[in-house]
């Protein structure tokens, strides 16, 4: 199920609150090591607010207030069910990456352009042949590879994320490797530009990221199938790599 967070402060707390079943305090900072902090009352902020007794106290960092209504209910999501939500917690770990390696606001600068793969000379050449003229009324977003640290991932790897609240795209630094097809990271700039470009909908209680058109461009591209094909063959190859952080033996991948 998917909540909808108004932009006032309270009316996210209320909405916390139906979501979560719980008296909620929400607050927010500006820690960029603790982004996220979720815990019991005080007792002096029980004294001071006998309603949070059973409850819990929400600290964020203040980047929340802007974030994508998604990554509100990635949040709704990982609180309830803590890393049994799989792929809320793969979205929300993203983007939480994206705001310790970016902490700033306003629109953010690319950073190094990739050891293997050139990110400015790939999505140059991604927009001019699969997206043209798509990027004239507005610039197209920033991307740029995502920090570069060890993953505790063990079932799933995110390899691209799309931040609207910074128009942002990350892709994740596993694939600036040797091993991994120029093309195979092609499709990701696009897969996440297709973000950029048809915006998530709510269709009622549902907040929709792949629809048909998306689903159907996506398909659209000359490679879709040989790079959904290698990322499936290769994924647990891609995931002990970021979590050791050594590189893929080159001669075990193939198309």
């Amino acid at each position: 199920m998917s909540y909808l967070f108004p932009l006032s402060n309270p009316e996210r707390q209320e909405e916390l609150e139906r979501a979560l079943g719980v008296p909620i305090k929400l607050r927010y900072g500006r820690s960029g090591s603790q982004p996220v902090v979720a815990r019991g009352p005080t007792a002096t902020e029980l004294a001071r607010e006998p309603r949070l007794e059973g409850g819990r106290v929400l600290v964020l960092h203040e980047r929340f207030q802007r974030a994508d209504p998604v990554v509100w209910e990635d949040l709704v999501k990982w609180l309830r069910a803590g890393r049994r939500a799989r792929k809320a917690c793969q979205r929300l770990d993203a983007w939480l990456d994206g705001l310790r390696a970016d902490p700033a606001p306003g629109r953010v600068q690319a950073g190094h352009p990739g050891d293997h793969h050139l990110l400015p000379r790939l999505s140059a050449a991604v927009i001019a042949e699969h997206l043209p003229g798509e990027f004239i009324e507005r610039e197209p977003p920033v991307i740029t590879w995502a920090a570069r640290k060890r993953s505790t991932a063990r079932r799933g790897l995110r390899l691209g994320s799309y931040d609207s609240s910074r128009d942002l795209v990350r892709i994740h630094p596993v694939l600036d490797q040797e091993a991994v097809p120029e093309w195979v990271v092609a499709f990701v700039i696009y897969h996440e530009l297709l973000h950029a470009l048809i915006p998530s909908r709510r269709v009622g209680r549902r907040l929709i990221h792949h629809g048909p058109e998306f689903r159907a461009r996506e398909r659209a591209h000359p490679d879709f199938e040989r790079a959904t094909a290698w990322e499936r063959k290769n994924l647990d190859r891609l995931i002990r790599s970021a979590r050791t952080g050594k590189p893929l033996r080159r001669g075990l991948f193939r198309s």
